[in-house]
Protein backbone atom coordinates (compact mmCIF):
# COMPACT_ATOMS: atom_id res chain seq x y z
CA UNK A 1 0.00 0.00 0.00
CA UNK A 2 2.84 2.64 0.50
CA UNK A 3 4.61 1.40 -2.27
CA UNK A 4 1.99 2.50 -4.28
CA UNK A 5 1.73 5.63 -2.63
CA UNK A 6 5.42 6.57 -3.67
CA UNK A 7 5.62 9.50 -6.08
CA UNK A 8 8.77 8.83 -7.64
CA UNK A 9 9.51 5.08 -7.95
CA UNK A 10 13.57 5.06 -7.56
CA UNK A 11 13.77 2.79 -10.88
CA UNK A 12 13.00 5.77 -12.80
CA UNK A 13 14.22 8.54 -11.00
CA UNK A 14 17.05 9.27 -13.08
CA UNK A 15 15.95 8.20 -16.01
CA UNK A 16 17.30 11.48 -17.84
CA UNK A 17 20.23 11.97 -16.16
CA UNK A 18 21.20 8.40 -17.11
CA UNK A 19 20.30 9.06 -21.22
CA UNK A 20 22.93 11.72 -21.19
CA UNK A 21 25.68 9.68 -19.06
CA UNK A 22 24.78 6.94 -21.22
CA UNK A 23 25.41 9.18 -24.50
CA UNK A 24 28.71 10.65 -24.67
CA UNK A 25 27.55 12.92 -27.47
CA UNK A 26 24.35 14.00 -25.63
CA UNK A 27 26.51 14.97 -22.83
CA UNK A 28 29.20 17.08 -25.01
CA UNK A 29 26.01 18.26 -26.24
CA UNK A 30 24.38 19.90 -23.21
CA UNK A 31 27.81 20.56 -22.21
CA UNK A 32 28.75 22.98 -25.16
CA UNK A 33 25.17 24.50 -24.85
CA UNK A 34 25.80 26.12 -21.30
CA UNK A 35 29.17 26.96 -21.78
CA UNK A 36 28.31 29.35 -25.13
CA UNK A 37 25.24 30.14 -23.04
CA UNK A 38 27.61 31.10 -20.27
CA UNK A 39 29.77 33.16 -23.18
CA UNK A 40 26.77 35.04 -24.52
CA UNK A 41 25.80 36.06 -20.73
CA UNK A 42 29.05 37.34 -20.03
CA UNK A 43 29.19 39.23 -23.01
CA UNK A 44 25.76 40.72 -22.22
CA UNK A 45 26.72 41.51 -19.13
CA UNK A 46 29.65 42.94 -20.02
CA UNK A 47 27.75 45.40 -22.65
CA UNK A 48 25.08 46.21 -20.09
CA UNK A 49 28.03 47.86 -18.06
CA UNK A 50 29.75 49.54 -21.02
CA UNK A 51 26.34 51.09 -22.09
CA UNK A 52 25.40 52.75 -18.76
CA UNK A 53 25.69 50.40 -15.93
CA UNK A 54 28.88 51.91 -15.39
CA UNK A 55 27.66 55.17 -14.50
CA UNK A 56 26.92 52.98 -10.88
CA UNK A 57 28.96 50.01 -10.92
CA UNK A 58 32.97 50.11 -11.38
CA UNK A 59 35.25 46.90 -11.18
CA UNK A 60 38.99 47.59 -10.75
CA UNK A 61 40.11 45.06 -13.11
CA UNK A 62 36.38 44.58 -14.78
CA UNK A 63 33.83 41.94 -14.80
CA UNK A 64 35.63 38.77 -15.71
CA UNK A 65 37.16 36.62 -13.07
CA UNK A 66 38.57 34.42 -15.06
CA UNK A 67 42.00 35.55 -16.08
CA UNK A 68 41.76 33.51 -19.18
CA UNK A 69 38.94 35.56 -20.97
CA UNK A 70 39.75 38.93 -19.17
CA UNK A 71 40.90 40.43 -22.19
CA UNK A 72 38.23 39.05 -24.34
CA UNK A 73 35.33 40.35 -21.96
CA UNK A 74 36.89 43.87 -21.91
CA UNK A 75 37.19 44.00 -25.66
CA UNK A 76 33.63 42.27 -25.98
CA UNK A 77 35.03 39.67 -28.55
CA UNK A 78 32.49 37.91 -30.07
CA UNK A 79 34.39 35.30 -31.27
CA UNK A 80 37.92 34.07 -29.14
CA UNK A 81 40.34 31.92 -29.76
CA UNK A 82 40.55 30.84 -25.89
CA UNK A 83 36.50 30.18 -26.21
CA UNK A 84 37.24 27.25 -29.04
CA UNK A 85 40.25 26.28 -27.19
CA UNK A 86 38.70 25.48 -24.03
CA UNK A 87 35.61 24.34 -25.86
CA UNK A 88 37.06 21.23 -27.82
CA UNK A 89 39.96 20.41 -24.55
CA UNK A 90 37.09 19.95 -22.50
CA UNK A 91 34.97 18.12 -25.00
CA UNK A 92 38.33 16.14 -25.75
CA UNK A 93 38.47 15.28 -22.09
CA UNK A 94 35.31 13.79 -21.76
CA UNK A 95 35.47 11.74 -24.48
CA UNK A 96 38.91 10.12 -23.08
CA UNK A 97 37.68 9.78 -19.96
CA UNK A 98 34.28 8.15 -20.97
CA UNK A 99 36.16 5.68 -23.32
CA UNK A 100 38.20 4.81 -20.10
CA UNK A 101 34.53 2.91 -19.69
CA UNK A 102 34.19 3.78 -15.63
CA UNK A 103 30.80 5.30 -15.52
CA UNK A 104 31.44 6.38 -12.34
CA UNK A 105 34.47 8.65 -13.22
CA UNK A 106 32.63 10.22 -16.12
CA UNK A 107 29.50 11.07 -14.16
CA UNK A 108 31.67 13.07 -11.79
CA UNK A 109 33.62 14.53 -14.06
CA UNK A 110 31.24 15.42 -16.24
CA UNK A 111 28.96 16.52 -13.00
CA UNK A 112 31.42 18.89 -12.40
CA UNK A 113 31.76 21.00 -15.63
CA UNK A 114 28.15 20.67 -15.48
CA UNK A 115 27.52 21.80 -11.84
CA UNK A 116 29.90 24.88 -12.31
CA UNK A 117 27.92 25.74 -15.08
CA UNK A 118 25.03 25.82 -13.18
CA UNK A 119 25.91 27.96 -10.15
CA UNK A 120 27.34 30.28 -12.92
CA UNK A 121 23.86 30.56 -15.08
CA UNK A 122 22.12 31.62 -11.99
CA UNK A 123 24.67 34.28 -11.20
CA UNK A 124 24.62 35.77 -14.54
CA UNK A 125 21.27 35.77 -14.72
CA UNK A 126 21.46 38.19 -11.52
CA UNK A 127 24.19 40.06 -13.40
CA UNK A 128 21.91 40.54 -16.47
CA UNK A 129 19.09 41.94 -14.73
CA UNK A 130 21.00 44.42 -12.04
CA UNK A 131 23.15 45.41 -15.24
CA UNK A 132 20.15 45.80 -17.04
CA UNK A 133 18.29 47.71 -15.02
CA UNK A 134 21.35 49.79 -13.47
CA UNK A 135 22.71 51.20 -17.37
CA UNK A 136 18.88 52.87 -17.17
CA UNK A 137 19.07 54.11 -13.49
CA UNK A 138 16.42 51.92 -12.98
CA UNK A 139 16.15 51.19 -8.57
CA UNK A 140 19.74 52.29 -8.31
CA UNK A 141 21.52 55.89 -7.75
CA UNK A 142 25.09 56.94 -7.01
CA UNK A 143 28.02 54.34 -7.93
CA UNK A 144 30.04 51.92 -6.14
CA UNK A 145 33.62 50.60 -6.52
CA UNK A 146 34.11 46.75 -6.33
CA UNK A 147 37.91 45.93 -5.52
CA UNK A 148 39.06 42.63 -7.28
CA UNK A 149 39.69 41.16 -4.50
CA UNK A 150 36.19 41.60 -3.30
CA UNK A 151 34.50 40.40 -6.42
CA UNK A 152 36.37 37.06 -5.86
CA UNK A 153 35.45 37.17 -2.03
CA UNK A 154 31.10 37.39 -3.18
CA UNK A 155 32.19 34.92 -6.26
CA UNK A 156 33.62 32.46 -3.44
CA UNK A 157 30.70 32.94 -1.56
CA UNK A 158 28.29 31.96 -4.36
CA UNK A 159 30.21 28.86 -5.67
CA UNK A 160 30.37 27.83 -1.95
CA UNK A 161 26.34 27.89 -1.44
CA UNK A 162 25.93 26.00 -5.21
CA UNK A 163 28.70 23.23 -3.65
CA UNK A 164 26.65 22.81 -0.11
CA UNK A 165 23.43 22.66 -2.15
CA UNK A 166 24.55 19.87 -4.23
CA UNK A 167 26.54 18.45 -1.66
CA UNK A 168 22.65 18.09 0.36
CA UNK A 169 21.38 16.44 -3.10
CA UNK A 170 24.14 14.02 -3.05
CA UNK A 171 23.63 13.00 0.79
CA UNK A 172 20.02 12.32 -0.57
CA UNK A 173 20.39 10.99 -3.94
CA UNK A 174 23.73 9.20 -3.57
CA UNK A 175 24.22 10.04 -7.37
CA UNK A 176 28.24 10.67 -8.24
CA UNK A 177 26.74 13.22 -10.83
CA UNK A 178 25.49 15.33 -7.81
CA UNK A 179 28.84 14.47 -6.46
CA UNK A 180 30.79 15.83 -8.89
CA UNK A 181 29.08 19.07 -9.33
CA UNK A 182 29.79 19.38 -5.36
CA UNK A 183 33.33 19.20 -6.49
CA UNK A 184 33.06 21.41 -8.97
CA UNK A 185 31.81 24.38 -7.21
CA UNK A 186 33.56 23.47 -3.74
CA UNK A 187 36.98 23.37 -5.86
CA UNK A 188 36.01 27.17 -7.60
CA UNK A 189 34.93 28.61 -4.53
CA UNK A 190 38.41 28.05 -2.75
CA UNK A 191 39.96 28.79 -5.53
CA UNK A 192 38.24 32.12 -5.97
CA UNK A 193 38.83 32.53 -2.32
CA UNK A 194 42.72 31.82 -2.33
CA UNK A 195 42.79 34.51 -5.12
CA UNK A 196 41.18 36.74 -3.71
CA UNK A 197 43.66 36.95 -0.85
CA UNK A 198 46.16 36.99 -2.97
CA UNK A 199 44.99 39.74 -4.35
CA UNK A 200 44.30 41.94 -1.31
CA UNK A 201 47.85 41.06 -0.14
CA UNK A 202 48.78 42.52 -3.56
CA UNK A 203 47.16 45.92 -2.79
CA UNK A 204 48.43 46.00 0.91
CA UNK A 205 51.61 45.31 -0.56
CA UNK A 206 51.59 48.27 -2.92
Amino acid sequence: MLDDMLLFPSASSTWLLDLFLNNIWLAIVFWTVLYCLDYIFTMTSARFHRDGAHQHYAFSEGIELNPVFRDDVAKIRILSFRFFLLLFFVAGLLLVIYALNIPAAFAVIWGMFVGIQLANHCRHIRNLVVFSLARRSIGVSGKIQYEHWFSLRLSSVDFLCFGVLFLIFFSFWGHPFALGATLGCLSLALRHWIDSVKNRKSLARH
